[in-house]
């Protein structure tokens, strides 16, 4: 536990290093005259604060899961109509970045479980956020559903790459990325997967990632039925 703790720590202070230490160099550029106040300026000063906001934001979040004070309200929802009207958020975005949406839900019948709209909502986006960082385009998502008895089972296939098979049990894990280098560049916490464990987890359910058969990840979102 010591030494998890430890890694924890040194894994956050290296994520706010960077976004720190570039924006220190670019306003020290600008106080020295090295740089001119123009649009692009602005626009690295603005990225930069906006990325740290936002692991600020998740590590947040996530210490509220570790105590057990995360917001869960507990009502009867319908998961696919949720995730149809997340979805209607995102279209313009996936077709910008020529992946397209195969969707197997609207014609799906009300389903009940019990759970938080807006946080099955955070959910949904997150799992969205990272196929759109990480599938390749032109690409594919798959989108669908399975019903048990007593769970429900919502899938997100995206057509690839896929991940190696030893880091699978482990994209969950904070701050954990398959390929550092690319994930900075592309603007991701590194969070944003334990935030959706920990969503699913409050709601008594589960989450796992796996190689799909297109070639791409598969990540599905097992949630007890009402």
């Amino acid at each position: 536990y010591e030494r998890m703790r430890r890694q924890w720590i040194s894994d956050i202070a290296h994520e706010l290093r960077t976004p720190l230490s570039i924006l220190r160099g670019e306003i020290e550029a600008l106080k020295d005259g090295i740089r001119q106040v123009n649009p692009d300026t602005l626009d690295s000063l603005y990225s930069e604060a906006r990325y740290l906001s936002k692991i600020v934001t998740d590590l947040h979040e996530l210490s509220l899961a570790d105590t057990g004070a995360l917001s869960i309200q507990k009502v009867p929802i319908d998961p696919p109509a949720i995730l149809n009207e997340t979805l209607g958020r995102f279209k313009q975005r996936f077709t910008e970045n020529q992946i397209t949406i195969e969707d197997n839900l609207e014609n799906s019948p009300p389903i009940s479980v019990i759970g938080d709209a807006d946080r099955l909502q955070q959910l949904f986006s997150n799992l969205l956020e990272n196929t759109l960082r990480y599938a390749v385009a032109p690409g594919t998502l798959k989108i669908g559903q399975e019903r048990t008895e007593n769970r429900l089972v919502l899938f997100f296939e995206d057509s690839g790459p896929g991940v190696p098979a030893e880091a699978l049990d482990r994209l969950f894990d904070r701050l954990y990325r398959v390929d550092r280098s690319r994930s900075r560049t592309l603007g991701g916490s590194g969070l944003g997967l334990s935030i959706c464990k920990s969503i699913v987890n409050a709601l008594g359910g589960e989450i796992r990632a796996v190689n799909g058969n297109s070639g791409g990840l598969r990540i599905e979102v097992e949630l007890p039925l009402a």
